[in-house]
Formats: structure tokens, C-alpha cells, sequence
């Protein structure tokens, strides 16, 4: 079955490929395609029974103790195949149509009765009448597989929607052919016996005793008298003993034959739901998608056979079934083929009972009548039939696309307003280039489009001069440190004057270092002590914008750095303040 799913997979992608470098790009109508339809339908699912049987232990003669049988149970259920049908659609739409064909479904589950003990009449093989007491060691479990053979006739709806999408619903009837049971069981039976004598004119015979408890008299071939004599012993011994002597009795016994069939022949109907979606790979193929449902009602004619009577005897259960109520449901994916062949006088694939130019051909889309220029438009409808246009101007085209068709168009291949009847004005100053000296610039009709020159602008005054206020104290630090001591603040509030006083001032902060350290470490200190400076004019309300900080470690010394006190001198930063 799955061999059977790839391969119709692989079969749907090649015909897609096939119809993608086929098909046309028109779509046709649900009407102009083929009637008649072969479908070709992969299912799959679950699989649900109900079993209806007679009372099987009234088989049995004078059987006693009926409680002891319970009833059937399916689960397990799974359901495998598929079918096959030819369908037409008739109606003028071509929307709705019948199919019939044949279904073949493999189905599987498992049927149990959990508990099984019957107790009645018999004869063993001398002849002599005895109680036989049957009792299943465990659930007795038939795994079952199904052949189900049915043939649908089903109502056929089909709606496409584009060129490539669709529904396709099958609905109807299924008429049941045919319903084959193969069983494979695990059943394993105890068999008891208890024989009653009783005195004759003839002498001592046995009867049937079929009282609630047998007699002391009676010869009891059970487990429990076994135990009761012999404890500790093998009954399964025991009972192989007495069967060889002549008693139909065993323990643990399984069937000798573990497998059968049971067919169920009588016809009868039921219902089959098959909701699809179709994708379109041309207008000859499709591929459904969906689902399925379908009910069934076997009916079986009971032969009356014991489920066991003697020892290593199986018959099925299902021999004593009247009814058999089965619901299978799951996906469907199958292949729709469209064939049949048409009336088609001028060859444009539209048929001639829906060509309205059944002697010119021409396209689907437009009911097989021509559109010679290919705009959309047809003939019919296009007043410049051999030219591609527009609909809002009957099939005209407007090349420069300016809303002016063609045939009022003064420059219909320049775009253009249509008070200049379609010609331009590229620089937008109401005159048309035609009559514009300079069609790129925007002038005044005066000057005959062209634009008026300005008047040259006044000369720019020279620069102010740069002037420098004397701020040579330097502002000291302490060996490697960066912090501005007090003594500095002075000099540091008169900078902030000034540049608060004069929007154009700027001060250039120029850091140093003694020798102390390397030129890395010199380099970094000389920055971070400029920049101090900086922050803590910014911090005082300076604008930030209107500085300059810079480091130059220890290169320009301003006294030696062999001393104590030349060291000092060079641990600096020093202010210039400019004007502009």
C-alpha cells in the first residue's frame, strides 16, 4: 500500500511538471472541460465495527450458566486501498454529474471476547452421555484481516474556482459485494468433564447432571477434584491421561487450526462522503486532496457453530454474526483525468455550443472570439484592433502614457498636459518646449521662457582679525595626577568671563608633563589634564563648542627637568584665549 502511495505521488509531480510546460496561461471554465472524468483514488484511515451475534451458547445442548459469555469488542481498526470510478457531468455548468466504479479496501483489527464459559450435554466417543464444562484460560482475540470489495454510485460535484484550484465532493451510495474475514486466533480452552451413573434394568448407565453442584457420586475430570486428590500434581498430565483413554478433556488446550476465513455474502448498502481539494495541473489532470467517510452494514446468515466443542476444535466467532455495522474515515489523494472530445469548428479549444465566434478563433476568456492585438480587449470591443490599448479608451493605447490617447495626442510619444494637447513643458513655467528658448530652466513668457539673471550680491566684509589675551599663568598639577588644585581657580574664572562676555572667543588648552614618565603614559596625562581644564570650564557654564584641549607630554619643557622645581614648572597647562 505505501509502494502504491509513492508511486502515485511521483506520478502527480511529474504530470505537474508536464502540465506547467504545457498548459496554457487562460483559464477554462468548469463547462468547456471534458464531461466525462476516470478518478483514480488512493484512501487510508481508521477503521470502527460494531458486531451484532446471536447467543452463541444457545448452540449448545441443555447449556447451562449463559453469564459466563461475554460480548464481542473490536479495536485496533485500520483501513487500507482504494477505487476506481468513470464519472459525466451533465448538467450545463458541468458542476454536478454521477460516477460508479468499484472500491478494494484491506482492512484490519482485532475482535475479542473477554471472557468465555459454557457448560452442557455431550456424548464422548463411547457414546456415553456426560456434562462438558469449556472455559477460555484468557480473552479469546481474533486478528482479523478484511477484504472488502464495494462498488459506489455516487452524485459528483466539481467547482473550479481558478486555473489551478477547485473542490471536487463525491456523495452516494455503496452497494457491498463482498466481505472476506480472515482470522488468526489465540484462543486457549480448559476442558472439563462430569459424568453421572445412575442404575438401569440394564444396568449402570451414564445421564446429563445439571444440577448447581454434582452429585457425590458423579465422576468429576476437573482441576479442582484433581487438586483435591492429588496435591501438588500436574493437571496438565492428568488431563492428557484421561483424553487418551477416551474423555473429551484437556488443559491449556490451543485450537489445531488457529486461522480461517469467514465470508459474509449477503449484499446489502451503505454511504460513502468523499470531500476533495483539486489543484489543476492542465485542463486534463487534477489532483485531489482530502478526505473520506463511509458507512456499511454487512449482513451474515449464523450457521449455529460452536465456538469449541471438542478438544483442540475452533470455529470463529464470527460465524454466529447477524450484522456488522462498519465505519471506516481518513485521507483520500488520488488523480481526476478529463477525456472526451468536442464539436470545435475553428479549433480554439471552446466548444461550439459555448464559441460566440464559433468561425474566428479566438480564446477561452472571451468565449472563443479573437483578440488580435493581445490587450485584454476583444475585437469586438476594441476600437484599434491590430494595436494593444487601453479598455478606458476602447482598446487605444496612450504610448507616452500622459492620459491623452494617441489619436489626440499632438506628441503622443512625450508626455504632456492636455492643455498643450499632450506635448511637455519640462521645466513647468506654462510654456510648451516648442515654444521655450530654454525648456530646461523656468523663465517668464517675457523673456521667452528663459529665467532673469540676479543681481550680483554685495561684497563680503574682511574677516576680524584674531586677537590674543594674555593668559600665560600656567595652572600646576601634582606628579601623574590630573586634578586642578585651588590655587588655579582665578585664572580659571576670568577665562569663563571671557568667553561669557564674547560670542566670539575661544580658548586653546594646551596640556604638559616633566619627564617623569614614558611618552605612552606622558602623552595620555598631558591629554587628561587639558581636558580637566576643559570639564571643568564646560561644568562653570562655558560652551563647549567654543574649546580646544590638547596633549603634548613632555616635549616642550619650559625649565629643566634634572631639578625638583624644573619638574613643577613643566606640570602644566596653559590658556590661550582668542578673539575673532
Amino acid at each position: 500500500m505505501k509502494k502504491l502511495f509513492f508511486l502515485l505521488i511521483a506520478a502527480s509531480g511529474a504530470l505537474s511538471a508536464f502540465a506547467q510546460a504545457k498548459d496554457s496561461k487562460t483559464y477554462k471554465k468548469d463547462a468547456q472541460l471534458p464531461r466525462w472524468v476516470i478518478d483514480v483514488n488512493l484512501m487510508g484511515g481508521m477503521l470502527t465495527q460494531d458486531i451484532t451475534t446471536t447467543n452463541s451458547v444457545l448452540n449448545y445442548t441443555k447449556a447451562l450458566n449463559s453469564s459466563g459469555v461475554s460480548g464481542l469488542k473490536f479495536e485496533n481498526g485500520m483501513s487500507y486501498g482504494g477505487n476506481a470510478q468513470i464519472g459525466f457531468f451533465f448538467d450545463n455548468k458541468s458542476h454536478f454529474g454521477i460516477g460508479t466504479g468499484i472500491m478494494y479496501l484491506m482492512q484490519t483489527g482485532d475482535v475479542t471476547m473477554d471472557k468465555y464459559k459454557v457448560e452442557y450435554q455431550s456424548n464422548d466417543a463411547n457414546g456415553n452421555i456426560f456434562r462438558q464444562v469449556i472455559t477460555a484460560t484468557a480473552p479469546v482475540k481474533e486478528a482479523l484481516k478484511i477484504t472488502n470489495v464495494s462498488i459506489p454510485v455516487v452524485l459528483k460535484y466539481k467547482n473550479r474556482f481558478t486555473r489551478r484550484s477547485g473542490i471536487a465532493i463525491d456523495g452516494g451510495l455503496v452497494y457491498n459485494a463482498m466481505m472476506k474475514n480472515s482470522y488468526t486466533t489465540n484462543a486457549n480452552f480448559n476442558y472439563e468433564a462430569i459424568y453421572k451413573h445412575v442404575n438401569t434394568p440394564n444396568g449402570i448407565a451414564t445421564v446429563y447432571d445439571n444440577g448447581a453442584i454434582p452429585g457425590n457420586t458423579d465422576l468429576l475430570i476437573t482441576e479442582k477434584q484433581f487438586l483435591a486428590t492429588h496435591p501438588g500434581g500436574n493437571v496438565a498430565d492428568y488431563f492428557t491421561t484421561q483424553r487418551n483413554i477416551g474423555y473429551n478433556v484437556g488443559w491449556g488446550v490451543e485450537p489445531t487450526t488457529k486461522e480461517g476465513d469467514v465470508n459474509f455474502v449477503q449484499s446489502s448498502v451503505g454511504f460513502l462522503f468523499q470531500p476533495s481539494y483539486s489543484y489543476y495541473f492542465n485542463d486534463k489532470v487534477a489532483l485531489n486532496i482530502g478526505g473520506y467517510f463511509m458507512y456499511q452494514m454487512f449482513s451474515n446468515a449464523p450457521n449455529s457453530s460452536r465456538l469449541t466443542d471438542k478438544v483442540g476444535e475452533y470455529n470463529s466467532f464470527l460465524n454466529n454474526s447477524t450484522t456488522t455495522t462498519a465505519t471506516s474515515y481518513g485521507g483520500n489523494l488520488g488523480l481526476r483525468f478529463y477525456f472526451s472530445k468536442f464539436s470545435d469548428r475553428d479549433k480554439d479549444g471552446v466548444p461550439n455550443r459555448f464559441d460566440k465566434c464559433p468561425w474566428t478563433p479566438g480564446i477561452v476568456e472571451f468565449d472563443g472570439c479573437p483578440d488580435t492585438d493581445g490587450d485584454g480587449i476583444p475585437d469586438a470591443q476594441d476600437s484599434c484592433i491590430d494595436v494593444p490599448g487601453l479598455k478606458h479608451f476602447n482598446g487605444c493605447p496612450d504610448s507616452d502614457g500622459d492620459g491623452i490617447p494617441n489619436y489626440d495626442d499632438a506628441c503622443p510619444y512625450q508626455s504632456g498636459p492636455a492643455k498643450f494637447m499632450g506635448c511637455p513643458d519640462t521645466d513647468n513655467d506654462g510654456i510648451p518646449d516648442s515654444e521655450d528658448k530654454c525648456p530646461n530652466e523656468a523663465g517668464p513668457e517675457s523673456n521667452d521662457g528663459c529665467p532673469i539673471p540676479p543681481p550680483p550680491p554685495p561684497p563680503l566684509p574682511p574677516p576680524a582679525p584674531i586677537r590674543e589675551h594674555d593668559m600665560s599663568e600656567p595652572i600646576l598639577f601634582e606628579v601623574g595626577k590630573a586634578k586642578i588644585s585651588d590655587v588655579s581657580l582665578p585664572i580659571l574664572a576670568e577665562a569663563i568671563m571671557e568667553l561669557n562676555t564674547h560670542e566670539n572667543a575661544f580658548i586653546m588648552i594646551d596640556g604638559h608633563t616633566d619627564i617623569t614618565g614614558g611618552n605612552v603614559i606622558n602623552d595620555a596625562l598631558s591629554y587628561r589634564r587639558a581636558n580637566a581644564v576643559r570639564k571643568y570650564l564646560i561644568d562653570m557654564g562655558a560652551n563647549p563648542k567654543h574649546m580646544i584641549a590638547v596633549g603634548h607630554g613632555s616635549r616642550e619643557p619650559v625649565a629643566d627637568n634634572k631639578t625638583a622645581e624644573g619638574r613643577a614648572k613643566n606640570r602644566r597647562v596653559i590658556m590661550t584665549l582668542k578673539h575673532r
